[in-house]
């Protein structure tokens, strides 16, 4: 007997009872078999003068009854009468699910792709940095550095799996990194010594060098920096190239130089690197970009030591200028010339070559400065002499403990 049947003679069954006041579920009688969708919602929410039973779907046990039919306990549930709604929910299969969704395209994206030039297929283990396989063969690698044949020895590899039919291990190393240090392996004469590095390569292979226990390609490296990050004012004033200029094209930001030294402990280079980071201005320093944001105290000692030795330069400017110590000009092209009668003209013009070493001082204060304009080359000379010395007292001498955030310029 079909369902709508069932239901029929039940409700006569009802009918026939006298329970008319009862509330009953309408199924209407359709042709087609359209599946009864029941919503929560359409339950009485209070009494209306009859006695809704706990259930409002326990009489329908008697359709079971009709055919002796068991109905398992867990086939109805009861529903309370509440006048808040009910939430609604939606079962998915495995089918509604995208790919993203089962993690296929995020299993694919871990999978590691082989380094385009060292993973060599004749190579006896595999090396994963990151994403990047590397295949190389341990015996070369292993032999030119006491730290890499301990990484590739026989007890290490012994527990190691084998994905591609040879072992295979795991280093925290990025794969830029990695792929520098094995082109130092694999490649005579690199690095070749006396030629501007990329920054990328030079920090890559600065790290490396320290890691892998490369002594002298570490002490090459530094010393490389010695002539851009001077540590006495003569090596300054002589200097051809300074600070970050030294790396070949892109030229990288100073924050990241510092960054590499402090971490690679690059002792001697830290102050001049901190005050070249410095030159760039705040927003420079506070960059957050990639690779340029500065540890706190870094920022913090370089802030501070900035703004103190800015503060002395201007001090010391004024004192150069206002305590008598520029006489007065033989020459008549001069603006201190001593065709200069009135005092308010002289005044103006002191005023001028003040303002120059104040807006100095807070720029390049270790470079020259720019009087062409408004003294003779006598008197510019004598200037620049008089504000030589406070840079080299109140400045240079002051790197060290101002901005070399517990650095100093001992040796590495």
């Amino acid at each position: 007997m079909e369902f709508r049947e069932i239901h029929a003679t039940w409700l006569q069954r009802k009918n026939k009872e006298g329970q008319t006041n009862a509330t009953a579920i309408q199924v209407p009688m359709g042709e087609t078999e359209t599946p009864v969708a029941f919503v929560p919602q359409d339950l009485p929410t209070t009494h209306i003068g009859v006695d809704v039973p706990s259930s409002a779907l326990q009489d329908i046990e008697h359709l079971s009854e009709l055919q002796g039919i068991d109905s398992p306990s867990d086939a109805f549930i009861d529903v309370q009468a509440s006048t808040v709604s009910s939430p609604t929910f939606t079962v998915s299969t495995i089918s509604d699910f995208t790919p993203t969704e089962l993690g296929e395209d995020i299993a694919e994206e871990q999978i590691p792709t082989r380094h385009e030039t060292f993973y060599l297929e004749d190579g006896n283990v595999e090396i994963v940095c990151g994403r990047t396989i590397f295949r190389i063969h341990s015996p070369i690698v292993s032999f030119s550095s006491s730290r890499l044949r301990d990484m590739l020895s026989r007890s290490t590899l012994l527990d190691a799996p084998m994905p591609e039919g040879c072992h295979r291990i795991v280093s925290k190393d990025s794969a830029e990194d990695f792929a520098v240090l094995l082109k130092m392996i694999y490649t005579p004469g690199f690095p070749a010594w006396g030629k501007v590095l990329v920054f990328t390569v030079f920090a890559s292979l600065l790290r490396m060098a320290a890691k892998y226990g490369f002594s002298d390609v570490r002490e090459q490296l530094v010393d490389s920096l010695k002539g851009a990050y001077p540590t006495k004012w003569e090596a300054y004033q002589a200097a051809n190239v300074l600070g970050e200029d030294v790396f070949g094209s892109p030229k990288p930001h100073p924050n990241t130089v510092l960054n590499l030294f402090l971490e690679q402990n690059v002792k001697f280079a830290i102050p001049f690197a901190t005050y070249r980071a410095a030159l760039g201005g705040f927003s420079s320093l506070i960059s957050n970009e990639p690779g340029t944001v500065l540890p706190r105290l870094t920022l913090a000692f370089t802030i501070y030591g900035m703004e103190t030795i800015r503060r002395v330069m201007i001090q010391a400017s004024h004192s150069i200028v206002y305590n008598g110590n520029l006489k007065v000009c033989p020459q008549r092209a001069c603006a201190l010339s001593v065709g200069i009668s009135p005092m308010e003209r002289r005044m103006e013009v002191l005023k001028k070559i003040c303002s120059v070493m104040v807006y100095k001082s807070k720029d390049d204060i270790l470079s020259p400065l720019p009087l062409g304009g408004l003294v003779c080359v006598n008197c510019a000379k004598l200037l620049e002499d008089a504000y030589s010395i406070c840079r080299e007292r109140f400045v240079w001498s002051a790197l060290p403990s101002l901005l070399g955030a517990g650095g100093g310029r001992e040796s590495v």
